[in-house]
């Protein structure tokens, strides 16, 4: 289609943020299981328009693959409601305070690149190659990269969106040595020294820290 997801059903017209009419409280976090505490990356392949909850899902990624002819935005201030999936907590460490609050209540639309000077996305291809840039990224990543290393990159980075720097940095060390104690890093070692594909046999459900989800 030519929306990766285009916000909230709007067929009920006016009804549909009406907070008189709704059975239950709406959790502006329904995913059970949010984007950034998979273990593995999750790129988003927008693959066209990424507005309101669609671009907050989006945002909940490690990496996003925008359509040029897409429209991305958080428009939820024009229809009266405040956004969903944390965004007054990504956006701003994402993008920095002013972009962020300015996405947020001028709740306009921008361009693919518009989006990615905005700093919402790192690469905006058009729609056709979408799909195929984001398996290019994942291929890339899951051939030449140990699974344990990615991993605890992407742990580590989103904790560090909090830690404070000593914090972090316990934690890295922490992570190093857990790494360096598992084959894959011979591995990675011995296919640089010998010029071929590495042929990582770790698993992040076997490798895992308990310690890292603490």
């Amino acid at each position: 289609g030519k929306a990766f997801c285009a916000g909230a059903d709007m067929t009920a017209g006016a009804g549909t943020f009406d907070g008189s009419a709704q059975a239950q409280q709406i959790d502006s976090c329904p995913l059970s299981t949010q984007a950034w505490q998979v273990r593995k990356p999750v790129i988003a392949a927008c693959n066209g328009h990424a507005v309101g909850a669609g671009l907050g899902i989006a945002m909940q990624c490690d990496m996003r693959v925008f359509a040029a002819e897409g429209k991305y935005g958080f428009l939820q201030a024009r229809r009266g409601v405040v956004t969903d999936f944390a965004m007054e907590y990504l956006l701003p460490r994402l993008i920095g305070f002013e972009r962020a609050f300015e996405l947020l209540v001028r709740a306009q639309r921008l361009s693919g690149e518009e989006a990615v000077a905005w700093g919402l996305a790192a690469r905006c291809v058009p729609a056709s190659q979408v799909l195929g840039t984001a398996l290019e990224i994942a291929r890339d990543i899951a051939v030449n990269c140990a699974p344990l290393a990615v991993g605890l990159h992407k742990r580590l980075m989103w904790r560090g969106l909090d830690a404070g720097l000593g914090e972090l940095a316990a934690l890295e060390s922490r992570a190093l040595n857990h790494s360096m104690a598992k084959p894959d890093a011979l591995e990675g070692g011995l296919a640089y020294v010998e010029r071929r594909p590495p042929r990582w046999t770790g698993t992040l459900s076997q490798d895992w820290p308990s310690w890292i989800e603490d």
